[in-house]
């Protein structure tokens, strides 16, 4: 598995695990939950997780991967791809042309 798709899973498993204890929190309270959107900007984590990609290596990262597929299957979870440009958060992260640095 490539380093940053494996990176990009583990940040999903640390946040998803955090949600859980929040969802978990509001539906005892009577507050039925949807599934909580997860937004990813490695397509290859986001095909991993939601089971259109099947990495070849995967020892370290099965326990991982595996939790977050089982969540997405119980609709605890909605994992989506969108692209790292629109993540403002992600800005410093990424290579940016001249143009939009300019500006």
């Amino acid at each position: 598995m490539l380093s940053a798709a494996e990176a990009e899973t583990g940040g999903l498993y640390i946040n998803a695990r955090k949600a859980v204890k929040e969802r978990n929190i509001l539906e005892e309270m009577g507050h039925k939950q949807p599934p909580t959107p997860i937004q990813t900007d490695n397509s290859t984590a986001e095909g991993i997780v939601n089971n259109r990609v099947q990495p070849k290596h995967t020892k370290a990262m099965d326990m991982r991967f595996h939790w977050l597929r089982d969540r997405a299957n119980q609709k605890q979870f909605r994992f989506y791809w969108r692209p790292g440009t629109t993540n403002r958060g992600d800005y410093y992260t990424k290579h940016h042309p001249a143009s939009i640095i300019a500006t």
